[in-house]
């Protein structure tokens, strides 16, 4: 009886259809020359184009239902497309604090001459996606976005390696003062 229940058990997994994912898509293109466009499908896109301006090379428009994370009123009017750091961690979801805006012609994304997260949200029918695109400069490194609607994705923070060194010599210190420890005191 028992291994009835657990081929039951088996089959029931086996037949569940599979739940969210998070898609990561690595591009690694350059649109220095021609306007790179990214489709999510159901006429869904994302299209990044070079601008003439140093500090702010990076254009970024969209198509159907797609729209970028923005900064607006109080700070600006109209509002403009924000960037988030790397290591910054935090989400870009339902909880984000900016507000999210269609672009139909290439609006300027602020200090996109460093890497940084353009975020997005876009609706293929079942509510808005949330994610990410990694451009610095004019190269678009990858999009991330995960599949369940209404569902944030993670900005994971990378540490540098500096950080890296500095842990490794705290623990090398920790190590070295539990040796000193371990002498037997007389009394």
């Amino acid at each position: 009886m028992r291994i009835w229940n657990v081929a039951a058990i088996v089959v029931g997994l086996a037949a569940t259809p599979a739940l969210a994912e998070v898609q990561t898509v690595n591009l690694n293109v350059s649109f220095a020359d021609t306007p790179f466009t990214y489709d999510f499908g159901g006429g869904n896109t994302i299209t990044f184009t070079a601008l003439s301006d140093f500090f702010n090379p990076a254009g970024v428009s969209t198509g159907g239902s797609t729209q970028i994370a923005s900064l607006g009123a109080p700070f600006f009017n109209p509002p403009r497309p924000t960037s988030y750091f790397l290591d910054r961690g935090g989400s870009i979801g339902p909880d984000t604090l900016a507000q999210f805006i269609g672009y139909t012609t290439p609006a300027a994304v602020p200090f996109s001459i460093s890497r940084g997260l353009v975020g997005l949200r876009f609706d293929l029918g079942q509510g808005f996606q949330y994610g990410y695109a990694d451009v610095a400069g004019n190269t678009l490194f990858g999009v991330r976005f995960d599949t369940t609607p209404g569902v944030g994705v993670a900005l994971a923070p990378v540490p540098e390696p500096g950080t890296w060194a500095l842990m490794i010599g705290g623990f090398a210190a920790v190590g070295v003062m539990e040796r000193r420890r371990r002498r037997v005191v007389a009394y």
